[in-house]
This record gives C-alpha cells, structure tokens and sequence, in this order.
C-alpha cells in the first residue's frame, strides 16, 4: 500500500483592505507582521472611461453624484486582478473604508440579487439586469445641494446647538441626512422604490458579504442623523426625515474590528478566495486615523494625525464627549469641526478639523514672497528666517475658510507699545502662514479637549517640508512623526493608502484574537514594514512664546472672522 501524503504546510495568511474613495478603488494585502506585500489601485476614470466621470464623478453645479455601477465593476474588477496575483487563496480577512456621507439607495430586488448571485456571470450584469439600485447615481461628499434641508434639520433638532450635540456637527451639506431628506422631497418616486440604505462603506461591505450588512458607527457620525454619544441612530432625527428610515438604514451600527458577514459565494467561486470574514468597513477619514494608530505604541494614545495637502485636515482623539460633561460649556460655543465615534474603541471619540486653505495658499505665498520659480526648499529657508512671533500675525485665505468663516489675506503687528495691533502690509509671510495655520489648529483643538497631546503623526505632500514639521513641533509643543520604512539607506518616509492599510490591520488583529498568528515573525522579501519615526522635537523655549501668544491670535482671528459677510 503506497502511504498517504501528509498535507503540506498552509500558506502564511494575507489580510485584504479596501478603499474606495472619489478617484480610484485601492487594495492593500498585509500578512501577520502588518507589512504591505502588495498592492491593487483600479483608477475609475481610466478604467471606466463609458462612464465619463470627471475624476470619478458627475459635477452639475451644487450637484455631484457617481455611478453606483461604476463602483461595482470596480469592486468585480479589483477581485479578478487580486486573482491574477495568485496571491487571493491565502486572503483570511477583508477589512476597509470609503469616501464618507456618500449613500447608495437599494431596492427590494437589490437586497435578494446580491443574497443570490451567479459566479458565472459579472456582477455588473446581474445587478443591471435585476435594477437592484432605485438612484442610479449617488450623491457623495461633494454636493452641496441640501442648504434648505440644512436648516429644516437644525430646525427639526431644535436648532443648531442642539443638532450638534446630538449628531456631532451642526447640519452640513455633503452629511446623507440632508441627501436623504432632499431625495425623499424631490424624488418621491426614487424614494417609494427604496427599500434599505446605505453608506458607501456599508455599500462596499455589502457587496462581499452578500448581505445588507450594519454601518460603521464611526462612518454613521458623518450623517447629522447619528446620535454620536448614544452609539445609535437618532430616532428623533431619523423619524423626521421618515418613521421608516432606522429600519431602512439598519437598526444596528457595528465597531469597525468587528465582523458583520463573511465573503459572498459568488467572490469565492469566481476568483478563488477563501469564505473569510467581512469586516465593518469605516469612513476613509476614521479608518485612515485607525491605521496611524496602529502603528502607534501604547503609550501614543494621545497622538493626533494631521493631513497636509490641498485642504489640510487634523484628526484628535478625545477621551470624551465634547457637548456634555465638563467641556460643553466652552465646546458648545464652538461648533465647528465633527466630532466621530471612535471606529475600534467604544468609549472614545475623534476630533476632525478641516481647513480649505492648505496647500494651496501656502503655494501662493511662496510665489508672492519669492517669485514664481521659487521652491519649497527656498520656501523653508524663508520660513526659518528673521526674528520668532509673536510680533506679527497673519492670516492668509484665499478661498473661503471653513474655520474660521473667513476670506481674505490679514496682516497684523504689535504696536511699539506693545498694546495693540495694527494693519500691515510686510513682513515675512513665509514663516507668518506657516504659524497662522498651526495656531487655528491649538485654539480648535483647544475648544473641544483639554487633553495634553502626545505627538502628532504627519501625512500628505506638505510633511515633507521641514520648515513645517520644525513649526508643528514648537506651536504644538509635542514630538512630530511620520510614517515610512527602514532601508538600507535609512528611514524613507512614505505612507501606504492609511483607509486600506487601517481596514488590512484590523482583519488581521480579529483573526489573531481568534487563533494562533505569528504576528513576530521576519519580514517577508519585497514587503514594506511600515512604522512612525520621530522626525521633529519641539524648542521648548519657543514652544513658550507660541502658547503665551495664543490669546493675542484667537482674539485678532475672531476679529477677522466678523468681518467676513459672506
């Protein structure tokens, strides 16, 4: 009798995330070291170019939407190439996110389509083929179109204040609740044929699994119909909107680590993966907060992330809820910013700041001060010079700002005496908006935590820029870090698709929580490790003159604000 062969040795396992955002859908493999061993980017415009999308969307005035085919063929098209790789058999887990507030509006036949669908044939077809979608084309985080809806909402909650305390954000155009409303009022007849709602994580997540599958509660924090310290949608807010919409929505909302399906049949016959679990995916801005923080220490809680780049936009974790408790009295007379759940961590919270004038006006005063050919190394050097603020301020808005509500470039210096500002038309505009910018960020910090910072961990274009990570460190008073992977040549500072790397990490912490993974093991060959590095300390002394300065800059920002009329 020939002896039976012993099976050999399982593959090491692979861990999938994903991120749709507006442009491209992205797909990061880790294995169980969280190291990157390969990547997937399916750019919609150039793949999909019968859609005539611009930049992944449709633009017609306050109106933006994207094709909800579109991101299905993404989804169909990505599994096949990840298939090519020949890598798809050891996938153990799918984690992820998507661009926020946008929504996708099923239809009955939708939600038994996707529960019934055939390998043989593309995912496009059969959804087409059954009109599984009421709208066609979802609104996303671009329109603008809901002002009327705005103010009904903040008038359903009992205004503003009070709608801010519930949800996290007074009402804001591009948040689903308002897109809903206004669908439900404009489109009585797409709502009539609307059976479940989704976000377009949960839109994502539910393709996979198969099955309508609960949104992320972090993701259900951009929606101004979330009842953010409840962990629940908001029954007053919903019903409002319509008695039908919680059920329609799911009464239930789930933590981001958590599973909420496993892969639909149609993904494992089709392009041979495993049946593995589904997790939760997040919006891309908690899940991208989520995957910084896993590359933290436990001793970084505290540390906030900060996005540099077109418009500059930083995430602080709150150990607890602004609008109530010791803090609502001054968090409440600031209402900008959101305030998120925590995507993986129940009990605690995520500041998010965002600033429309970043890079671009930080683009515009390097032409201004040194010519139009200048550079940012030559931009740097300008901000390191001349004596330290505070004897001046400025505030430089070219567009205008979200925080403040302002527009306009301000100059401002000391009097001789020392007691007042004045108008100015000089000084060093190089370093003065590097300090405007960071400083918004301390007061807006400021006003809705009065927890000590630990460090602040950098992304985007601008980070690289060492007159900015210099400045970060003393207006902040906190050490800067920065993603990136050691090579033989030393630290390179470079940060993977953070949504889909933060999704990948939690797949992998949920099937190590469950069975034995060899999470210290070496690193495989071509794979990048990822880790932050210290890359700035603050100057303690200058540190000090910034934190002293604080009240002269608050009172001269606010000073501009209530000039602007628009």
């Amino acid at each position: 009798m020939t002896p039976a062969k012993m099976p050999g040795p399982l593959p090491p396992p692979l861990f999938l995330g994903l991120d749709l955002s507006t442009q491209q859908l992205k797909g990061l493999l880790v294995d169980e070291q969280s190291c990157v061993v390969h990547e997937i980017s399916i750019v919609l415009n150039e793949r999909f170019p019968e859609y005539k999308t611009a930049n992944g969307r449709y633009v017609d005035g306050d109106v933006v939407t994207a094709p909800v085919l579109m991101w299905v063929e993404a989804i169909d098209l990505l599994m096949s190439e990840l298939a090519e790789s020949g890598l798809a058999h050891r996938v153990r887990g799918i984690g992820g996110a998507a661009q926020q507030h946008g929504s996708v509006y099923w239809r009955k036949e939708g939600v038994e389509a996707i529960q019934n669908l055939d390998s043989e044939s593309p995912l496009k077809t059969q959804l087409q083929n059954t009109q599984a979608f009421a709208l066609l084309n979802s609104p996303i985080w671009e329109d603008s179109s809901t002002s009327k809806q705005c103010r009904e909402l903040e008038s359903l909650a009992g205004g503003a204040s009070e709608l801010a305390r519930i949800s996290g954000s007074v009402a804001f155009e591009r948040f689903t609740g308002t897109q809903i409303a206004k669908i439900k009022e404009n489109q009585p007849d797409i709502w009539a044929q609307t059976a479940r709602v989704s976000l377009v994580s949960s839109f994502v997540a539910s393709i996979l699994a198969g099955n309508i599958v609960p949104v992320d509660c972090s993701d259900a924090s951009g929606t101004n119909i979330y009842d953010v310290q409840a962990r629940a949608w908001s029954r007053k807010l919903c019903d409002a909107i319509d008695p039908r919409l919680v059920e329609m929505l799911g009464r239930k909302v789930a933590m981001a680590d958590a599973a909420v399906g496993t892969l639909s049949p149609y993904f494992v016959q089709r392009y041979g993966l495993p049946q593995c679990p589904i997790l939760a995916f997040a919006g891309d801005n908690p899940a991208a907060f989520a995957g910084f923080e896993s590359l933290f220490t436990a001793d970084d809680h505290s540390v906030a992330v900060m996005s540099l780049g077109t418009s500059d936009t930083v995430l602080f974790p709150l150990d607890t809820y602004p609008y109530s408790g010791d803090m609502s009295s001054l968090a409440m007379k600031h209402l900008d910013g959101h305030i998120l759940q925590h995507p993986t961590i129940a009990d605690r919270y995520i500041a998010m700041l965002c600033y429309k004038n970043g890079s671009l006006a930080r683009e515009w005063v390097r032409g201004r001060s040194l010519g139009a050919e200048s550079s940012w190394e030559e931009f740097s050097k300008a901000a390191g010079s001349g004596p330290m603020a505070p004897k001046a301020f400025g505030f430089y808005y070219l567009s205008t700002e979200i925080l403040p509500r302002a527009k306009g470039i301000h100059r401002f210096e000391r009097s001789s005496s020392g007691n007042i500002f004045l108008d100015s038309t000089q000084g060093n505009d190089c370093r003065a908006i590097i300090e405007s910018q960071l400083m918004s960020m301390c007061v807006d910090y400021a006003h809705k935590s009065t927890n000590s910072l630990t460090g602040v961990a950098v992304t985007g274009g601008a980070s690289r820029n060492q007159a900015l990570q210099q400045a970060i460190a003393d207006v902040l008073g906190v050490s800067v870090f920065a993603a990136g992977v050691q090579t033989t040549d030393g630290f390179e500072i470079k940060t993977p698709a953070m949504p889909a790397y933060g999704g990948a990490v939690q797949a992998m912490q949920l099937l190590s929580s469950t069975q034995q993974t060899d999470t210290n093991g070496d690193v495989a060959s071509g794979a990048d490790k990822y880790m932050l590095q210290r890359i700035c300390s603050p100057d303690s002394d200058a540190h000090v003159v910034y934190k002293q300065s604080l009240a002269d800059f608050e009172f001269l920002r606010d000073h501009v604000s209530s000039q602007f009329s628009g």
